[in-house]
């Protein structure tokens, strides 16, 4: 699992809403599609211009693009060699 720096201007999710709850996934597991364990998600990262959810950081201090990670209904998997242009990024709305 790769670290990306390019994500450390971004901003917290508490500062956002996501316009669909559903898809907090704060909290849940991250495995390789093999079932490695490599942690939990502790924050959400918001571009906030765009104003969509771009990285989430882990609860180690690791930041990771969502472009790699599938979520699932109770953990996400994260996927080192997807394309981001099948990425859509999940929306935001300032509070």
């Amino acid at each position: 699992m790769k670290h990306d720096d390019r994500f450390a201007e971004l901003d917290s999710l508490s500062d956002w809403q996501l316009e669909n709850d559903d898809q907090d996934i704060r909290g849940y597991p991250v495995r390789s599609a093999t079932g490695e364990e490599y942690g939990k998600i502790d924050d959400m990262l918001v571009d906030k211009d765009a104003k969509h959810v771009l990285a989430v950081r882990m609860s180690d201090g690791r930041l990771v693009a969502v472009e790699h990670l599938d979520i699932r209904s109770d953990h996400v998997i994260y996927n080192d060699d997807r394309a981001a242009s099948g990425t859509h990024y999940t929306k935001v709305r300032a509070r």
